[in-house]
């Protein structure tokens, strides 16, 4: 059951208590600015690492707006129902129920703005060593070429639930030090169970075009997702 609290200006959720200590820590980490990242598979924005008494190191990741409307307004967003933070909070604890291996969430946060707008985040666990599939490909190609079964058979459970990861890239799938495999960024993945055995070609052309368009090695074009 998720648990949500509010601490000075902050909205944060999680599975479980924080502590006033471990509270403090992540107020702390959010009113951090945000830094721009020069990579263009990797988002606009890099996420920044954090240290929290009782749970560790973790990623911090802020939502930033993309396409035109980015130009005039960044990082607000209207408040409908769920945050975009708590809403992904949701679908890493499904997938990750599901056997997809991907992110721990650690918590969720938002601060409003005005009455009904607001600022996100969310905090998920650090994979140790982890490098993206992008970056692996053109240092690594044999390790990564090893990899892409489990790539295909992690897409795959995704699609037999239904499940849309709608930046599906090379860019977003990760891999530690001991060569396991982690797919990352559910913002905005939705379910559509009535399309699943559609939800291949979706996958394939979403990969295909970044590899295209990113300059990205051809042999990653082997993902077989059917």
């Amino acid at each position: 059951m998720t648990i949500t609290e509010t601490y000075l200006a902050f909205q944060i959720g999680s599975d479980s208590h924080f502590s006033d200590s471990q509270k403090q820590t992540l107020v702390r980490e959010l009113a951090k600015p945000p830094e721009a990242n020069e990579k263009g598979l990797s988002g606009r924005i890099r996420p920044h690492i954090a240290e929290i008494e009782g749970i560790g190191r973790v990623i911090v990741k802020h939502y930033f707006r993309g396409g035109v409307l980015r130009h005039v307004n960044q990082r607000t967003y209207l408040k409908t129902g769920k945050t975009r933070s708590e809403a992904e909070f949701e679908t890493l604890s499904r997938v990750r129920g599901l056997g997809v291996s991907a992110p721990e969430p650690v918590a969720f946060a938002s601060r409003p703005r005005g009455f009904i707008f607001y600022h996100a985040w969310l905090f998920t666990k650090e994979i140790p060593g982890a490098e993206t599939i992008a970056d692996l490909s053109q240092a690594d190609s044999p390790r990564v070429a090893g990899l892409l079964p489990e790539v295909e058979k992690q897409v795959t459970t995704l699609m037999e639930n239904g499940i849309v990861h709608v930046d599906f890239h090379p860019g977003n799938v990760l891999v530690d030090g001991s060569d396991r495999i982690y797919i990352i960024d559910f913002d905005r993945s939705r379910t559509d169970n009535k399309n699943a055995s559609g939800l291949a070609g979706f996958y394939a052309s979403r990969w295909q075009r970044a590899i295209a368009k990113h300059g990205l090695p051809t042999f990653l074009n082997n993902l077989n997702l059917r």
